[in-house]
């Protein structure tokens, strides 16, 4: 392989198609496709492509070709001037997604808005490129930068200049099976032709994951903690972007993810510099999957493993300077001990599988190489081995031999198992800590020097010096006590990331949160109420700027909120949003906590500030919350639909266009109709699909759900995870709002979300009229979410395992697509439940949510209610179905206020109620029953309406 001609050969495959290919195919009689590409190419190239690279982009073409779509559609058609212009998605869905044609318009007028908008940005960047000073080695970085344009800026720019707009980005490579749009297969179609002649996939890990990430007794350590680990991820990545292009990254899909994109405008001057809110969103998983060069996969791996450890050596090493300067107490004792907890503390895996058969003359031979080494490694049974019979199919029937495309999935599969046998072949190492452990990992030991073997003595000291400086990341006396991993973590932002990468704000305390809907109440009522603007200044008086912790943006519905203020009352509210949640509850004001983080505070202070609290409770006419939630969200089967065995994965009938569909299914070729009820097989398209829709719920559904339309905050989204917190008050809608996020159960109506759980879809997504389009899961996955309702004072660790074993229970006694919700109550009692989110067409969470509306502050029923419910529950068990719901009316009657004993509306909140008893009684669990299940919902809804105070 000539290394120099990588970009060249890269441009040449990533161009073999031209833009809105599906529009040109018969409707423009002037041109063909493949002369509009050849042209685009001699354009990008300055003349024409070289043999070579010509052959590698038809191979490589070829290859994807048969990787993503059925052979065997050979005699079929389905162009746009005679069919409907559709969608179907890979995964499956309720029907197809038309193409919104612009009205008014020809296929061919749109070709040509197309082509223009393709000419206009191609010779920017090519006028850009050749004005660049020239010499042979800055000519290779220059078609490298031109590649890197190409991949990310075209298709984005075609959406920007045509009356498509976002439809553009998934115009399909194939008409005939339109399930993967063109822009992913010239993809992976770039990425073959430059790892031919023997390409291999490389699967990489690094760990660990879930303690890393759990150790945390501080929001911000739980951010940074899963920042962490997916910005490492991206360093590994990183190394094979650059040498190979991101177009090699099969999962999860590097286009538009934010570490990418800072790199490309960092490292390559390309203008999608992200912003600092979506650098600071952790969103890579810890497991990726490349296409490379079989020749220099290894190399590659070790290279993308030597890249993560030294990322992590060189941040650590700059924290460590960093809190030296700061007064850490250090000796050479510190540095031995800071080197040994660091040097070897992540585990990196990765597995290697070339391409077989590559030595073989004929692509079919290839094809029949990979086939029989599956067979000979894994025995098949015959009988059940769906992919012999498919396979068989394409070769009879198909209108091209088989090639290694064909075999992708057993290719994948083979290099996925490989590398799960890698993986269980742990690296263990003996080592042995002696001295007091962490205070919040509890595996390591705390750092401590040779003149200060007393940890406690050692911290205490660190945390005075940091207190001389107005620094309060450590709380007083020696209480904290860190081990080095978990230094990194409490520091690396403030002192390394926010230089490098411009990582700035804070996070949110659990505090914060809780607070989050009384300070919000706040800002509505400073504009248009006299008394609030007066309570808010006193309690100002004593509070600022002594407890003004809170950075910039922590709460990013509360400063959307804030700007939409002015003149005095919005420095108020500025004021009021770097006050910490924590000092609005009257409790916290005493001068032992005060004094942790304001040195001079007396009692004085703390009368001042619970005199000026109760002013403001009294003005506004409540107080906050002490309740917040942690939601922890999980997709269900992930493995199996990435690896393409999951049970509803779309046949290939699901995926062809009903013009091609309908001729096979009344055709008189046997082979073929027995094709079309068979699970599709897992190809490109399929990953594409998946990675690019869990990156688009991540980085925009998440984001926009959690931190847009509720004021909470995302700690992180790597695809199907999420981790969040939420005022207790939102949990409810927000978990409904996710959950429906991930499958497309979503429209935006004059740019507002809307759920639609019970209607079909198509699994694609128009954010707005004119902008992003997108595929979602589909409505065929599903995802489970676990919530802990918790005192904004309970230690965090504790919280985040009631959240996990919620979703753990969620997966395992609800069996999937569940919500589990435990209630910690300050009391230390414990009320947990589940439920499905939909139960035929039953909305199970609105019901959930219409209850707790009924049982707040506006609603007509008395927080007793539950509470008889439940008392009566054990015994509702034994009766039939309409005494159970006659005596849920009657209690239903009997708690209401006078006002509000309507006959009508308490039969139908019991009717609703009875109904979702019903299905509750079918968990297939042991206990409880139906409606005790329900009571216990009852209590959760009360506790949520209540703000924890019943």
């Amino acid at each position: 392989m000539v290394k120099s001609d990588r970009w060249r050969r890269k441009i040449t495959a990533f161009l073999h198609d031209p833009p809105g290919k599906a529009l040109v195919l018969r409707s423009t009689p002037h041109l063909s496709h493949e002369q509009l590409a050849e042209n685009l190419q001699r354009l990008a190239l300055g003349g024409d492509p070289m043999a070579d690279n010509r052959d590698r982009a038809k191979q490589a073409d070829r290859i994807a070709s048969a990787a993503d779509r059925a052979n065997w559609l050979k005699g079929l058609s389905a162009y746009w001037d005679r069919v409907p212009p559709l969608l179907v998605h890979p995964l499956g869905a309720d029907g197809p997604q038309e193409v919104p044609l612009p009205p008014g318009i020809s296929l061919e007028g749109l070709d040509d808005e197309v082509q223009e908008a393709v000419g206009h940005s191609q010779s920017g960047l090519i006028a850009e490129w050749r004005t660049k000073p020239h010499n042979a080695e800055n000519d290779k970085d220059k078609e490298k930068i031109l590649y890197l344009h190409l991949w990310r800026l075209l298709y984005e720019e075609l959406a920007r200049r045509t009356s498509l707009t976002g439809w553009v980005r998934l115009l399909p490579a194939d008409t005939r099976q339109p399930d993967h749009p063109l822009e992913q297969h010239l993809s992976i179609t770039a990425a073959i032709a430059d790892a031919l002649p023997q390409p291999a996939f490389l699967v990489f890990s690094i760990g660990p994951v879930q303690d890393f990430i759990a150790n945390a007794r501080r929001t911000q350590d739980l951010w940074m903690g899963s920042w962490l680990l997916s910005y490492l991820a991206w360093k590994a990545i990183e190394t094979l972007a650059d040498a190979y292009g991101p177009d090699v990254l099969v999962y999860p899909s590097l286009r538009g993810q934010p570490l990418c994109d800072f790199w490309l405008y960092e490292a390559h001057d390309l203008p999608c510099k992200p912003s600092v809110r979506d650098t600071a969103r952790p969103t890579f998983p810890n497991k990726f999957v490349a296409l490379l060069p079989g020749a220099e996969a290894e190399g590659a791996a070790r290279n993308a493993e030597e890249a993560l450890r030294r990322a992590w050596e060189d941040l650590a090493h700059g924290v460590y300077e960093r809190v030296k300067q700061l007064g850490f107490p250090a000796d050479s004792s510190t540095d031995a001990q800071w080197q040994a907890q660091t040097e070897a503390f992540f585990e990196v895996f990765w597995g290697v599988l070339p391409w077989m058969g590559h030595e073989r003359r004929s692509e079919e031979e290839r094809a029949e190489a990979v086939k029989a080494c599956y067979e000979e490694v894994l025995n098949p049974d015959p009988r059940r081995w769906g992919f012999a019979r498919v396979y068989e199919v394409f070769r009879q029937s198909g209108q091209y031999p088989p090639n290694w495309g064909t075999v992708y999935s057993l290719l994948y599969e083979l290099a996925d198992r490989a590398f799960a046998a890698r993986k269980g072949l742990r690296d263990f190492l003996s080592t042995e800590e002696l001295g007091e452990k962490c205070t919040i990992c509890g595996q390591r030991a705390a750092l401590r020097s040779e003149s200060q073997q007393d940890a406690r003595e050692f911290w205490q000291a660190f945390a005075e010096a940091l207190r001389g400086r107005g620094r309060y990341d450590l709380k007083p006396e020696g209480k904290e006590r860190l081990c080095a991993v978990c230094t990194v973590k409490r520091f690396a932002q403030r002192e390394v990331l926010e230089e490098r990468l411009g990582l700035r704000g804070g996070f949110p305390s659990t505090s914060e949160i809780a607070a989050a809907p009384f300070k919000g109440k706040i800002l509505k009522r400073l504009g248009e109420d006299p008394k609030v603007v007066q309570a808010l200044e006193a309690f100002l008086r004593a509070a600022y700027p002594h407890l003004a912790g809170v950075g910039q943006g922590a709460v990013p519905y509360l400063e959307r909120q804030k700007e939409a203020l002015s003149g005095d009352v919005k420095e108020l509210a500025e004021r009021l949003l770097r006050i910490d949640g924590e000092w609005l509850f009257a409790e916290s004001w005493t001068p032992e906590r005060l004094r942790e983080v304001w040195p001079d505070a007396a009692e004085e202070e703390a009368q001042k500030g619970r005199k000026a609290l109760r002013e403001l409770y009294e003005a506004l006419g409540e107080h906050p919350s002490k309740y917040y939630a942690l939601l922890y969200m999980d997709g269900d089967h992930m493995g199996r639909w990435v690896s393409g065995t999951h049970k509803k994965l779309a046949t290939f009938a699901d995926t062809l266009h009903p013009s091609v569909r309908e001729p096979i299914r009344n055709g008189s070729d046997p082979n073929r109709r027995e094709l079309l009820g068979q699970k599709r097989l897992v190809t490109p398209a399929v990953h594409a699909t998946i990675s690019q829709g869990l990156g688009h719920f991540a980085l925009r559904l998440v984001p926009h759900i959690v931190e847009e339309r509720y004021p909470g905050r995302l700690i992180y989204a790597g695809g199907d995870d999420v981790l969040a917190l939420v005022p207790m008050e939102d949990a409810l809608p927000v978990a409904r709002e996710l959950r429906a996020a991930f499958s497309g159960h979503i429209r935006f109506e004059n740019g507002e979300l809307e759920v639609c759980l019970n209607r079909p879809v198509t699994g694609y997504v128009a954010r707005d009229r004119g902008g992003e389009v997108f595929a979602t899961m589909g409505p065929r996955a599903t995802a489970s979410i676990g919530m802990a309702l918790a005192h904004h004072l309970q230690p965090l660790d504790l919280v985040l395992e009631a959240a996990r074993q919620a979703e753990k229970a969620a997966k395992t006694e609800y069996h999937r697509n569940a919500l589990v919700v435990e209630a910690l109550k300050r009391s230390g009692e414990t009320i947990r439940a589940g439920i499905h989110w939909t139960y035929e067409e039953i909305d199970s969470v609105s019901i959930l949510q219409e209850v707790a509306r009924e049982l707040g502050p506006d609603g007509g029923l008395s927080g007793k209610w539950p509470h008889g419910v439940f008392a009566e529950a054990p015994v509702l068990a034994g009766i039939p179905r309409d005494a159970q719901k006659a005596e849920l009316k009657r209690l239903i009657q009997r708690q209401r206020t006078p006002a509000e004993r309507e006959v009508r509306r308490a039969e139908t909140l019991a009717e609703k109620l009875i109904r979702l008893a019903d299905h509750l009684q079918r968990h297939g669990r042991e206990a409880p029953s139906g409606i005790e299940e329900l009571s216990r919902w009852l209590l959760i809804c009360a506790f949520i309406a209540r703000r924890g105070e019943v």
